[in-house]
Parts: structure tokens; C-alpha cells; sequence
């Protein structure tokens, strides 16, 4: 059974943020404007904790879990991007959880530019494009899963409670299973708080994803229900960098999952730096 991470519902991102939120951040006194640049160091990395599931109404149908590390290399003027320690995990009604085959792109490496202000550029695939698995891979895979992690800063200093848009397009309609879209994210600068000891600020975002896959010979071009998010980042301070993501999202079932049944699917997933307090904290949860 093919199951995609992109799908448990907004409910359970509240639990997450009012979790995050909980965890050491309770100084919301001052609240000065957003952070306007990052200062990216040359190795650094985020563990990554993902939930998917779909459903039949209020019943579960199947359950997705899987954690990585994602890990940064500073090569020159760009950044080589790739995960470790990644497990894998699907679960389908009345079964036991088996491990889940491995998408191409879990095992190679990007070369990513990431700018100042979060923009993401010069992705390119760092393996040989003659070999099965870099030819299968999907080149916007680190584009779409860092920008859950990286939020894009706007270019002036924003207020609290100002907003800001970016927009993220994707075409991987020549790989297998690839698709071709945009996605529109809309951040505002929340508060200020202090999270593991260390001032932050806090930054919230909505995201909607649209796309459109190979369809039938009559209907070349299918387009796919959309996908809404919500989410919530920490930038540090003292470092200026993120230092922890929560997110969530819900649509209506995929083709693939409306075959077993499903109506629904969600997702939930969060991100939080290697070697911070978080990372003590999540991860020991993690690992046990």
C-alpha cells in the first residue's frame, strides 16, 4: 500500500502547540517585532518526529510514524543536505506496525542554498543521475520538508501581529509519482517567550498546498485536494536560528487512500535542533 506523508487532525495540533508552549515559555512581556535574518552556521541539524494517518469517518484505517535526522554541511555557498538515523513505521487496522519501505530521497544527499531571509535555492541532487534511485527521487522533497522547519523571514522588521507571504513552487512531474504545484504560506510574528532557557521569537504560519499529478488520456492534468497546515516556530535569539517547529495538517483522502475506504487523512510532525534543550528533551521521548 502506497501511503504519502502529506495527510492527525487540527485538533491534535493544538495539543502539540499548547505541549510546545508549555515547555519553558511563559515570558510573554516583551514583544518585540519579528527577527529580519538568520545566521546559519556551517553544521547543524533537526531531528524530525512525523505522524500520519487516514481514516473512515471516526475509525483509524492506517497509521504512519517515522523520525530522522535531518543533518546541514556547509560545501562552499551551499549546504549539503541529508538524513540519518531514519525509522519508518506503517500500521494498518488490527495489524502490528511493520517497518515502511524507504522513498529514494531518504537515502541521498542535497545540495540546498539557503539565504539569510529562509529562501531556498540551487537545489540540486547530489548523486549520479544514471543511478535507479537519484532518477526516482523528487528534487522538491528538501524544499517542501525544510520550509516546515525554516520559515521565510520577511525582508523588513515586522510588528507583532503583521503578516507576510511566501511562495513555494514544485515540479516533479517527470520522476514517478511526482507532481506539480505551489505552496502559498502566510506567516505572522506572533510574541516574544522564552523556551529552554533561551529568548525567542515566535513566529505562526498558515500554508496551503495545491497540485496537480498526471491524470487519465482524457484529463492529462489531475488536480489534487488540497492540503491546509498550520504550524508555529521558535527562532533563538541569541543564535538566530529556528530551534523548534510544530506543525499539522488535514485534507480530504488521496485517490489511493479513498480505495481502502478512507475519507479523511491528517498529519503532525515537529523539529527541533540538535543539541538544544528541545533535543534533550524530545529526543530522549524519542529513543526510549
Amino acid at each position: 500500500m502506497k501511503f504519502d506523508i502529506i495527510k492527525p487532525a487540527t485538533r491534535q495540533f493544538v495539543a502539540i502547540c499548547a505541549a510546545a508552549w508549555t515547555l519553558g515559555c511563559g515570558n510573554n512581556a516583551s514583544r518585540a517585532p519579528s527577527p529580519t535574518a538568520y545566521r546559519w552556521p556551517d553544521r547543524f541539524g533537526y531531528r524530525v518526529d512525523l505522524v500520519a494517518q487516514a481514516q473512515r469517518d471516526s475509525q483509524l484505517l492506517v497509521r504512519y510514524e517515522e523520525t530522522r535526522v535531518t543533518r546541514f554541511l556547509v560545501r562552499e555557498d551551499r549546504y549539503v543536505v541529508a538524513s540519518d538515523s531514519v525509522l519508518k513505521t506503517v500500521q494498518q487496522l488490527g495489524a502490528a506496525p511493520v517497518p515502511a519501505r524507504y522513498a529514494p530521497e531518504d537515502t541521498l544527499a542535497y545540495y540546498v542554498g539557503i539565504g539569510r531571509h529562509g529562501e531556498l535555492s540551487r537545489v540540486e541532487l547530489g548523486c549520479d543521475p544514471a543511478v535507479p534511485a537519484c532518477a526516482a527521487a523528487l528534487p522538491s522533497a528538501p524544499r517542501l520538508q525544510l520550509r516546515r522547519i525554516i520559515p521565510r523571514l520577511s525582508a523588513w522588521e515586522a510588528p507583532r501581529g503583521s503578516s507576510w507571504a511566501d511562495t513555494l513552487e514544485f515540479d516533479d512531474v517527470a520522476r514517478p509519482g511526482g507532481t506539480r504545484g505551489s505552496v502559498i504560506t502566510v506567516y505572522s510574528a506572533s510574541s516574544d517567550t522564552v523556551i529552554g532557557g533561551a529568548a525567542c521569537w515566535v513566529v505562526a504560519w498558515h500554508s496551503e498546498r495545491r497540485a496537480y499529478g498526471p491524470g487519465t488520456p482524457s484529463n492529462p492534468i489531475a488536480p489534487l485536494p488540497p492540503v491546509r497546515e498550520d504550524g508555529v516556530t521558535f527562532i533563538e535569539k541569541g543564535r538566530m536560528i529556528p530551534v523548534f517547529s510544530t506543525w499539522a495538517g488535514v485534507s480530504v483522502a488521496s485517490p489511493d487512500l479513498r480505495a481502502f475506504g478512507a475519507t479523511a487523512s491528517g498529519y503532525r510532525g515537529r523539529a527541533y535542533l540538535v543539541g538544544s534543550a528541545l533535543d534533550s528533551i524530545f529526543g530522549a521521548e524519542s529513543r526510549r
